[in-house]
């Protein structure tokens, strides 16, 4: 294991690539603060200046420092759990963020390759400098995603992040080059005597571009709140279970192209095996199909070796007697499978109007650069721009679903998940979750016909599934009904994110729901409705897509509020339990309002609060098919469970880039 701790300075040329190859950073106190000594102003001026000046430390204070495992495994230890610097990281020169950026795009001409500083294409920017400026010294340096989100959802302000995005999407006269020629690392805010911030920004090229880092002022400073919300994000600390919250919003939002998620693990418990680092989070991610880990430990969250020895106590009566096990029957009653079998015969046949889809679509995916994964197409008003995304345009360009090889094809696995489920009396009920674009085809191909179905291979393998004796809740019809409903700017699927909304999501539990209360064992189940009450609220939600768009587009794409639900168990929000009778289980389709956003209004939650019955939510953020393995590490967990949902998006049924190997 290599541990490499690095310290911020001012950096000739070698340095400062050290500083970007390592991806560590300390800061330790340097030239004084620009803004307003407080030291010897007026208890007021003290206590005004404190709120929007964040504190020029004394000694060097390390973001993190790097703990290298093996090739695939690091360790990232976070010595002071804020948000910017739990933040910065994640972002800074993470090996799951950058897998596969280092390859030089084959259009690259380097028509510019050879310009000089002074020549740089960047009128956003000022004070181009080699050289790390002397006014960040003694600061903490910032991731600039993350924290430009935090600043339009306190301030209203999207400007940074224009400014930003403008600067990563410098083309240097190449245009259809589609990677980013260079991104902001380390990004710094400076308060000034007047209240306002200064933004300097350590701006690093691509490897492939041979040009060196080099650093500069943004033409732009922010006035109002920003400096007090600056300060509070680098100086409020977070509980481990703010930081577990983080670690998961994190996993989903990175989830659909760096297919991230987080591994089963207890916070301040040794990982890797046999290893002194002491994670609270450990984030698996696969962008290439090849996985890696990156953990977050902080000190204040690791569990002494007392603690150690109590957690393996309490898990041992936990696994010993925590679980109630319930008497339980099958219910083997197939009407509502072969009544859903009969409405999809011939329900959506492939003829001239799919076909016209088909082709439309695939030119439109050709005309993508091969690195582009999401894209946009507006509506007749800005509140109805949608952006879409690759993998699910893929989906509905497939094949015969069960003709896939054994890795890929989804029945023989999910036939062997019934089987087992099958042999120890538990019902299993799959609910694929259609794509946005299979819903809004109208909108993602201009001139289709809005009740037009798109997806012959998808709805087909829906009767094959039924036809092999899986019980499937085809959720479809009731989303294409939705619609009706729509209300620009909210939709029965987010705008700009892969997930559903409150009004899709409500249409699908409403189904879900009255499907749960015909199974015969529902009376003996112990249901009590009315148990929990729900309470309306919104959340903001930054579309997971928009990261995926060219770099010159993403800044038109701000956080969308959305009206949401939360559910309460007395004051308390809501939240199954082990000995919940149903387990929902599957990809973000499960988690997005449930373990992230508002929380506790999720699939799970509306479903608990409409039937009455406890449920239990298991997530993997790193795609449906690997769900099921968690599942089978929960035997004594399933000794309470009379029904297994196996809820995930469809688009995970075809050329799936997590396999769906044999039950284990």
């Amino acid at each position: 294991m290599n541990i490499i701790p690095f310290t911020c300075r001012r950096m000739g040329l070698a340095a400062a690539s050290l500083c970007v190859s390592l991806g560590l950073c300390s800061c330790a106190s340097g030239t004084p603060d620009p803004a307003t000594d407080v030291s010897t102003a007026s208890p007021e001026k003290q206590l005004s200046a404190s709120r929007a000046l964040p504190p020029a430390p004394s000694t060097p204070v390390t973001v993190f420092e790097l703990h290298v495992e093996s090739r695939d495994k690091q360790v990232r230890v976070i010595d002071k759990p804020t948000l910017a610097a739990l933040d910065f990281a994640a972002y800074y020169d993470n090996p799951i963020r950058l897998a596969g950026k280092d390859e030089k795009p084959e259009n690259y001409k380097g028509g510019m390759a050879g310009a000089k500083l002074a020549e740089y294409p960047f009128p956003m920017l000022d004070s181009l400098s080699e050289y790390e400026p002397s006014v960040v010294a003694g600061r903490q340096p910032l991731a600039w995603e993350p924290l430009s989100k935090i600043l339009y959802a306190q301030t209203g302000d999207d400007s940074l992040a224009r400014v930003l995005s403008a600067v990563e999407a410098v083309k240097w006269s190449e245009p259809d080059v589609f990677r980013a020629f260079q991104t902001v690392g380390r990004f710094w805010g400076v308060p000034m005597s007047d209240g306002s911030v200064e933004w300097w920004a350590e701006i690093l090229p691509a490897t492939w571009t041979g040009r060196t880092v080099f650093f500069a002022k943004l033409k732009f400073a922010s006035h109002g709140e920003t400096a007090e919300v600056l300060n509070h994000y680098i100086t409020a600390e977070l509980t481990l279970e703010d930081a577990m919250n983080w670690a998961r919003t994190l996993s989903s939002y990175w989830y659909p192209t760096l297919n991230t998620d987080l591994e089963p693990h207890t916070p301040g418990g040794f990982w890797p095996e046999g290893a002194k680092t002491q994670p609270f989070a450990v984030m698996r991610g696969n962008p290439m199909g090849k996985p890696m880990w990156v953990a977050f430990d902080v000190p204040a969250f690791r569990l002494s070796e007392e603690q150690i020895r109590a957690q393996a106590v309490a898990d041992s009566l936990a696994a010993a007697g925590e679980v109630v096990p319930v008497n339980r029957a099958l219910d083997t009653t197939s009407d509502a499978r072969l009544q859903t079998l009969a409405s999809l015969e011939g329900s959506c046949p492939a003829n001239a109007e799919t076909a016209k889809f088909r082709a439309t679509l695939e030119k439109t995916l050709a005309k993508l650069p091969k690195e582009q994964n999401a894209w946009a197409t507006a509506g007749a008003t800005p509140a109805e721009s949608f952006l879409w995304f690759r993998r699910n345009a893929n989906y509905l360009l497939a094949d015969k679903i069960t003709g896939q090889d054994s890795l890929h094809n989804p029945l023989p696995r999910l036939l062997e998940l019934k089987h087992y489920l099958d042999s120890i009396g538990v019902q299993l009920l799959v609910v694929p979750v259609p794509v946005k674009e299979e819903i809004y085809a109208e909108r993602l191909v201009a001139g289709t016909p809005a009740d037009l179905c798109v997806n012959p291979a998808g709805r087909e393998f829906t009767r094959e599934m039924l036809a092999a004796g899986l019980d499937v809740l085809d959720i479809y019809p009731a989303l294409m009904a939705a619609k009706a409903g729509d209300e620009p700017p909210h939709f029965s699927y987010q705008r700009y994110d892969t997930h559903w909304s409150l009004p899709g999501m409500l249409a699908a539990m409403e189904q879900l729901a009255a499907r749960v209360t015909q199974y015969s064992w529902y009376g003996d189940a112990g249901a009590k409705p009315g148990s929990l009450n729900m309470q309306e609220t919104t959340t903001m939600r930054e579309g997971d897509l928009v990261a995926h768009l060219p770099d010159a587009e993403k800044a038109k794409y701000t956080a969308d509020t959305l009206p949401a639900m939360k559910i309460f168990k007395g004051t308390e929000p809501y939240k199954g339990g082990k000995n919940a009778p149903i387990l929902l289980m599957g990809d973000s389709f499960t988690g997005v309002f449930e373990s992230v956003d508002q929380k506790s209004g999720g699939p799970g939650s509306l479903l608990a609060y409409a039937t009455g019955l406890d449920v239990q939510v298991l997530t993997s953020w790193g795609g449906g098919p690997g769900v099921y393995h968690r599942m089978m590490k929960m035997k004594k967990d399933m000794q309470s469970k009379r029904l297994v949902i196996y809820m995930m998006t469809a688009r995970d049924f075809w050329q799936s880039p997590m396999e769906w190997d044999a039950l284990r």
